[in-house]
């Protein structure tokens, strides 16, 4: 795209992503988000996400990219407690089980708990923040759109757990 010509505007798909936490991949995610038109909240307590799940939908998701152990986990309970269509959190396998196991111990059903996706994102090898947020968006459209490479990933997920 030549400066002179600007891209079009987003067209809003109708879909909010809440994105828990901040730093550089919340500042990448934001910016894709925005250009593809999605409404994006970024919160960074458990009161805050609280009061944000209980809007979400179905087209919405939870993005936790948050490692604080005060606000994970009652961030991820509190998302699979909503409609939310995609809950998602970012982090190595490790961070991943303490996370279910700390959903577990506060009573949140294992077939809730097996609805988080993480690591959040397809497997499509990203490194930088950037890449992270561009892997983190392709899944979640490619769950909004029922995508044969999202369950991929999750095969490939659950294969290495």
């Amino acid at each position: 795209m030549h400066p002179e010509h600007p891209p079009p505007p987003a067209e809003p798909s109708g879909g909010t992503v809440l994105v828990v936490g901040d730093g550089s991949v919340a500042a990448a995610l934001v910016a894709m988000t925005a250009v593809l038109g999605w409404e994006v909240v970024v919160v960074d307590d458990v009161e805050a996400t609280k009061d944000a799940v209980g809007r979400l939908g179905e087209s919405d998701a939870v993005v936790v990219l948050s490692h604080d152990e005060d606000v994970d986990g009652p961030a991820l309970a509190a998302a699979l407690d909503s409609d939310a269509g995609y809950v998602a959190a970012m982090g190595s396998r490790r961070t991943q089980q303490r996370r279910s196991q700390w959903l577990g111990d506060n009573g949140v059903p294992a077939e809730r708990i097996d609805k988080v996706r993480g690591p959040a994102g397809l497997d499509i090898g990203a490194d930088t923040p950037s890449e992270i947020a561009v892997s983190i968006v392709s899944e979640i459209i490619a769950v909004r759109r029922g995508a044969k490479i999202a369950a991929d990933t999750e095969a490939r997920r659950e294969s290495k757990g």
